[in-house]
């Protein structure tokens, strides 16, 4: 299918809205983090759960073991 002129696949739909949904929570995660840093309230176990949620996030989406790696898709700039 084209939108804009772009050729969208179908299949990346999904992962992309769910791409999206999970870098959502983690900026918010990683927002709070951070608002707690500045106040000298952040631990060192908050600090692993967002990497982990970051090597995650990066595994299942944009290097995942299953072919294609890339498993959203990349939007050129308007």
């Amino acid at each position: 299918h084209l939108f804009n002129s772009q050729l969208i696949t179908i299949n990346f739909l999904v992962n992309d809205l769910r791409f999206y949904l999970e870098i959502n929570k983690f900026s918010r995660l990683a927002d709070s983090a951070e608002a707690l840093a500045a106040h000298n309230r952040q631990s060192e176990k908050e600090v692993a759960f967002l990497k982990r949620k970051a090597a995650i996030i990066s595994k299942l989406f944009l290097n995942s073991d299953i072919p294609p790696k890339l498993r959203v898709r990349c939007w050129d700039p308007p």
